[in-house]
């Protein structure tokens, strides 16, 4: 589906261009074989903005194809007029410049988003785009989505609700962000295509009127390996508890060996002396 749907705006944009690009040739013969000369040049700016719009590393080419063109009919059709010629010209390296120039701009903007994106893609936090106004979701990260098990097409442009269900916890999160910009660190439950769920801090990097982006620590391991040292601890007082029962009950039975012991050591001793004092009697 979303490559259909890429397939499609592929076709719109090549559709635009071309019936842009055939007006404004077929407008300038029409002109030019009516005497006309003033409005003309005018129309092959339309499809120039539209490639620089769409395939500005082609901007230039696809200017100087159109602008020999243009200059080509003037030429052939408008009779050599001198003035003509000069305004075409003219008009020639005017198209020419504008491509240059708006194709550099919109270069450098691609460059740039193209950097932005491959920093994205390759940390080690997930990314999370979406408009606060339509909660719907404009981006996310690679690593985000893998962790979310979809792959990026299917959660952007979805609703927010696909993979974050608590309403409440997103209505508190805009409300920090709102009042704080940034620095706000919220827990978030994140629903995975599979039904589990994926425990995250969500942290707002950089906010506009229609878009929240945030940072997205995944901490469900950092939770199970938590719950894991609290049970290895819990295991561990019970085993000291254990032992130190076991330990108390064998210095009880030591005491009373002891001093059961020392009782008989008292009787034997008790009964040799009243021994010695009746034989000292008979004697």
């Amino acid at each position: 589906m979303g490559k259909l749907s890429c397939d499609m705006e592929e076709m719109l944009r090549l559709l635009i261009v071309a019936v842009a690009s055939v007006s404004a040739i077929l407008i300038t013969i029409f002109s030019l074989t009516r005497g006309i000369s003033a409005v003309f040049p005018l129309l092959y700016i339309l499809p120039i903005i539209c490639v620089v719009y769409f395939y500005p590393r082609h901007a230039v080419l696809f200017t100087l194809a159109i602008s020999v063109i243009y200059i080509v009919l003037v030429y052939v059709l408008g009779a050599f007029d001198p003035i003509l010629v000069a305004i075409s010209t003219a008009w020639f390296a005017i198209f020419i410049a504008l491509a240059v120039v708006a194709s550099s701009y919109a270069n450098g903007i691609l460059e740039e988003k193209a950097r932005i994106r491959h920093i994205m893609d390759n940390t080690r936090d997930g990314i999370f785009c979406f408009n606060p106004d339509t909660l719907r979701i404009r981006m996310v990260n690679l690593k985000c989505a893998e962790w979310l098990l979809y792959s990026r097409d299917d959660l952007e442009g979805g609703p927010v609700s696909t993979v974050w269900t608590d309403a409440r916890a997103q209505k508190r999160f805009m409300d920090e962000v709102k009042v704080r910009k940034t620095g706000v660190m919220s827990e978030a439950i994140f629903r995975q295509k599979n039904g589990g769920m994926l425990r995250c801090i969500l942290s707002p990097l950089f906010q506009t009127k229609d878009m929240v982006l945030c940072s997205v620590a995944n901490v469900t391991d950092a939770n199970i390996a938590d719950e894991e040292i609290r049970q290895t601890l819990e295991d561990l007082e019970r085993q000291v508890r254990e032992r130190t029962a076991h330990l108390e009950k064998i210095n009880e039975e030591l005491r009373a060996e002891i001093i059961e012991r020392r009782r008989l050591e008292h009787n034997l001793l008790s009964g040799d002396l009243n021994d010695e004092c009746g034989h000292k009697e008979e004697k």
